[in-house]
């Protein structure tokens, strides 16, 4: 009786172990802050994604300006 029920419950076990600890090991995405020079407003900020980098060759945009890494505005951020 002792191990038929050890044979039904440790499966199970390691079955719900397994599917909870897949759904624990998602990776976090980091988002950054991004600056960019509004015509009205100044320099505001805006978040950016993780591929937005300093050294991008495809310039980063929001809602049609620049971003920058920086609020001096001297750093554009650009994707790869």
């Amino acid at each position: 009786m002792k191990t038929k029920f050890l044979k039904f419950i440790l499966p199970a076990f390691a079955i719900m172990m397994a599917i909870g600890l897949a759904f624990a090991s998602e990776t976090e995405t980091v988002s950054r802050i991004g600056y960019y020079d509004h015509p009205i407003l100044g320099v505001q900020s805006a978040m950016v994604s993780d591929d937005c980098k300093p050294d991008g060759a495809l310039l980063c945009k929001f809602n049609g300006y620049q971003l920058y890494d920086e609020p001096s505005l001297s750093t554009e951020l650009g994707k790869n």
